[in-house]
């Protein structure tokens, strides 16, 4: 049986919606950083970390009113590969999703390589879900080719259909449980996951278009060919996918200074043995080549992504 879920001591929900950062004790130390910058007094929604286990938080994360929640479905382990780099830490928006039923009534789960920029997630989570369990943000590789197919869907011998990137989900609670989401994410984790992917590629599977569209700048997925456009676009939520995160040497001529700020403040302090880089509060200048590589992709790219964000009325209206 799944287990209920655990909160921290002196944690108790006190807003029907939650705005959760996913991770295990490793990653700890960088889900502070999304966290922290949510905790804004006043607001409308609680802030927790989330994990497969019971974690203690430091006293600085309490003191900010963040609460920790252990979720964990013992049902389906079996079936959910992991990897390296992905403990099983990487499916708890599907674990949440099941646990936290009757307690929230929607949850806005986020990886925690993440930072928060602006925006109301409070309102976000009340936004209209267009009758949607879930709701989230096309997976970069559509962003420009909306119509693409994408892997997962080739393995499956399934047409292209929109795809989402699994780093920021909003859940509705009560549709979740209502569409027996959580067995059929068991049945196809058994059948069809090992070769095809992580939670991605399950949750996409599970769902095959039946999602709502979150504006991009609730997921802008920091790369090569979108980091210079953040700038006019002022996103929300960033998300540094791939390899390059921003606590990271590798990062230093691809992320700002203003987006490394936090990590360079809280990790000394309050993290000290958290593997991270050495010149965090230091610019760094891209590489000549690099550099003209993404502006010449992101001027190729100039209509369709400004296709793509103008569909969108405002960053809180989902599509």
């Amino acid at each position: 049986m799944p287990k209920r879920p655990e909160f921290s001591a002196g944690f108790s929900p006190r807003h029907d919606v939650a705005v959760i950062v996913a991770c295990d004790a490793n990653y700890l130390p960088y889900a502070a950083i999304p966290a922290l910058q949510l905790a804004r007094p006043g607001r409308d929604f609680d802030v927790l970390i989330g994990g497969p286990e019971t974690l203690e938080l430091p006293q600085f994360l309490r003191d900010a009113g963040i609460g920790h929640v252990a979720a964990l479905d013992d049902t389906i382990i079996d079936a959910l590969p992991t990897d390296a780099r992905r403990s099983i830490a990487t499916y708890m928006e599907l674990f949440l999703a099941r646990a936290l039923h009757g307690v929230y009534r929607r949850i806005l789960v986020l990886d925690s390589d993440v930072i928060f920029e602006r925006g109301d997630p409070g309102r976000l989570l009340r936004a209209d879900m267009r009758g949607h369990a879930v709701a989230a943000v096309r997976d970069n590789r559509q962003w420009r080719s909306p119509k693409r197919r994408v892997a997962e869907f080739r393995k499956l011998n399934r047409p292209a259909a929109p795809y989402f990137n699994a780093g920021v989900v909003m859940i509705d609670t009560e549709g979740w449980a209502g569409a027996g989401l959580s067995a059929e994410a068991a049945d196809f984790a058994r059948d069809h996951l090992v070769g095809l992917g992580r939670d991605q590629a399950l949750m996409n599977g599970v769902l095959y278009g039946n999602w709502a569209e979150i504006s991009p700048l609730w997921n802008w997925q920091f790369t090569w060919s979108s980091a210079h456009l953040m700038s006019m676009a002022d996103p929300c939520l960033i998300h540094f996918i791939g390899p390059h995160k921003p606590w990271l040497d590798s990062a230093d001529t691809r992320v700002p200074m203003r987006l490394r700020k936090d990590y360079a403040r809280i990790l000394p302090e309050h993290f000290p043995d958290a593997p991270r880089g050495t010149a965090l509060d230091r610019r760094h200048w891209p590489a000549g080549r690099e550099l003209g590589k993404s502006l010449f992709k992101q001027w190729r790219a100039v209509g369709p992504m400004l296709d793509y964000l103008g569909r969108f009325a405002d960053e809180y209206t989902l599509l």
